[in-house]
């Protein structure tokens, strides 16, 4: 029992380590994927796109900042005059299957 615990300690930090750089991976993958994918008019939604990391960079949101807000949400949703192309939503899907994945296959080769 006492080995169980000291390789149990000696584990969360890893694993709490990998986490922090996988979903750091996948928001890389997120803001790339977006770049790709976005309407470019002026280029401006291409190069504003960014990540902001919270809870000690376990989570992560992908999105416009500020100024960009409202334009990025007709461009995302539409409008009567701009059809809507959805850009995060799907990036997150992509993202988010492969974050899963990563983190399950870590987690197994620390066990």
């Amino acid at each position: 029992m006492d080995r169980l615990q000291r390789r149990l300690q000696e584990v969360v930090p890893q694993l709490e380590a990998a986490a922090k750089a996988e979903v750091e991976n996948s928001a890389g993958l997120m803001v790339a994927d977006v770049r790709r994918n976005v309407r470019v008019d002026s280029g401006n939604l291409r190069s504003s796109v960014e990540p902001k990391y919270q809870k000690d960079g376990l989570q992560t949101e992908v999105g416009w900042r500020d100024r960009d807000d409202l334009y990025a949400m007709i461009h995302e949703r539409g409008s009567r005059r701009i059809p809507a192309n959805p850009t995060l939503i799907p990036a997150l899907e992509r993202a988010g299957t492969q974050l899963v994945q990563r983190l399950k296959d870590e987690v197994r080769s620390r066990l």
